[in-house]
């Protein structure tokens, strides 16, 4: 008994995935990403003092298709580098957390492809590791990607890249000197999962 409740269970949740998204007009989309994440501006005006070492992003993003083209979309990040002084580690870590909302520009293609740009603003707390000197600035955000409905379902993958544009200043140790806009970007790929809802599109 328990096996067929598992295997109706299962059937549900199999019709549910693998229903056309064309369609469908409107939906809520949810996708996990990760992947690298660096500076491109410097710290300091002579240049000595940068996160332009690489280093690694995670997170996700809930969005909502207002329609085919138009989305809203809510993001989390968390990113990691280290601090370089005249171009050498210094051990020296910071975590920074992302919180964003954009409106998205995207054209959903015939063949599953769809590109994407977006816009928008948000926070990000700057948390330097062994320290409990986190920091909470305002932050503008925006990006470009490019998205890949697998036909047939509900699931897609994608590849992403993203800026945000902050102020870095009021922190302590060794970053305490610095006080520049900081220009930092992720690249990164994800999986998407997008729930359906509202009326149908017309063909």
């Amino acid at each position: 008994m328990k096996g067929m409740t598992w295997g109706a269970v299962a059937v549900v949740l199999g019709a549910f995935v693998a229903q056309p998204v064309e369609a469908q007009q409107k939906a809520v989309g949810l996708t996990i990403r990760g992947g690298g994440f660096n500076a491109l501006t410097s710290l300091n005006d002579p240049g000595t003092a940068d996160f332009k070492q690489v280093g690694y992003n995670v997170g996700g993003t809930v969005g909502v298709e207002l329609n085919r083209y138009v989305a809203l979309r809510g993001d989390f990040t968390f990113a990691r580098n280290e601090l370089e002084l005249n171009e050498a580690a210094t051990g020296s870590n910071l975590n920074r957390f992302f919180y964003d909302a954009a409106l998205q520009v995207q054209y959903p293609a015939a063949s599953g492809w769809t590109p994407y740009a977006f816009v928008g603003a948000g926070a990000v707390t700057l948390d330097p590791e062994g320290s409990d000197n986190a920091k909470t600035k305002a932050a503008g955000t925006a990006g470009l990607g490019l998205g890949y409905t697998i036909p047939g379902t509900n699931l897609g993958i994608g590849v992403e890249g993203k800026g945000w544009l902050y102020d870095f200043s009021e922190l302590n140790g060794d970053l305490a000197a610095f006080d520049k806009t900081q220009f930092e970007i992720t690249w990164s790929a994800g999986l998407s999962y997008r729930i359906p809802f509202g009326a149908a599109a017309s063909m």
